[in-house]
């Protein structure tokens, strides 16, 4: 429109222009890096469904014995941003403000789900300082502090050794592999866990880089949710004047993950993925639309002459 009559339309053209043309929408797009548009393309995608299905073929490998697992990051405020739910004020207030906590102290939660439906006993990871008393939730699979509240490699071994081996041996009733996927972090991948999970028939299987926003069932189907959840439960104790701290926060977060994280949502994360019920015909054209301002398959102009 501005190339024409250089002039921006106004708001009310382009809702008249929307309603003349319903085959269209205006959406709020959300941001995509580069690197991941350029990762998420028709070959490594490909790759990716022909290995994996060929490892969960060859080994036979049933549902319960399948999961995904990465870390998720969590803060005592809720994070930076606000929940989207809307309060009431009276028709006089010119401030619309609502308490919510600053704090950005990290807790890390390794979180585990498998394809059936199951949660795992997650691995907690907390800063310096004050643990409350996390010995008394149930539910947890093993505890850490870091530095910073991340994990690192000897952490991720300590989970994989002490939770995860001991919860997928103990549901494994076929004796067939366990498959564990992950986004292919060095910490979850280093020798030490490769000798235990050949000593334990795991197999660790890496997605290909940058692509889990579109393979990872956890990141599909699962955090998102779950950030909401807690962002609003956030918001809501800040409210009653009782913030979370570092003395409370795994037992709420425990009860947030209840109630978001259920059997139904995990399902259809690996259903959208593709991995169970295997079926990678799910990505589309237009899912690959993002990839194709970069290429591996070269072009030539119309006027390049035919060899």
């Amino acid at each position: 429109v501005f190339d024409v009559s250089g002039k921006e339309p106004s708001k009310k053209w382009v809702q008249r222009f929307l309603k003349a043309h319903p085959e269209i929408n205006a959406k709020r797009p959300r941001p995509l890096d580069p690197k991941r548009a350029r990762a998420f393309n028709p070959a490594t995608v490909q790759a990716h469904c022909e290995l994996l299905a060929e490892v969960i073929s060859k080994y036979e490998i049933p549902v319960e014995n399948i999961y995904n697992t990465d870390e998720k990051g969590i803060q005592l405020g809720g994070g930076r941003k606000s929940s989207t739910t809307e309060r009431i004020f009276a028709a006089t207030d010119q401030n619309h403000y609502i308490l919510k906590g600053d704090s950005l102290l990290l807790i890390t939660f390794i979180e585990t789900v498998c394809a059936d439906g199951t949660l795992c006993p997650p691995g907690v990871i907390m800063p310096p300082g004050a643990t409350g008393e996390w010995y008394m939730v149930e539910g947890i699979g093993c505890f850490s502090q870091s530095a910073n509240g991340w994990t690192d490699n000897l952490i991720c071994h300590q989970w994989f050794e002490k939770a995860f081996i001991p919860f997928a041996k103990s549901r494994n009733i076929s004796g067939k592999p366990i498959l564990l996927i992950s986004d292919g972090h060095q910490s979850h991948e280093t020798p030490e866990m490769r000798t235990l999970a050949f000593d334990n028939c795991i197999i660790l299987y890496s997605l290909p880089p940058k692509t889990t926003h579109k393979l990872q069932p956890l990141d599909v189907g699962v955090f998102g949710p779950l950030q909401v959840a807690w962002t609003k439960h956030c918001e809501t104790r800040a409210i009653q004047r009782n913030p979370i701290t570092q003395y409370n926060v795994v037992s709420e977060y425990m009860q947030i993950r209840a109630q978001s994280m259920t059997s139904s949502v995990i399902s259809a994360a690996f259903c959208k993925t593709g991995i169970w019920p295997t079926d990678f015909s799910k990505f589309s054209a237009e899912d690959f639309a993002p990839s194709k301002h970069s290429s591996t398959v070269p072009s030539f102009p119309p006027s390049f002459p035919d060899s």
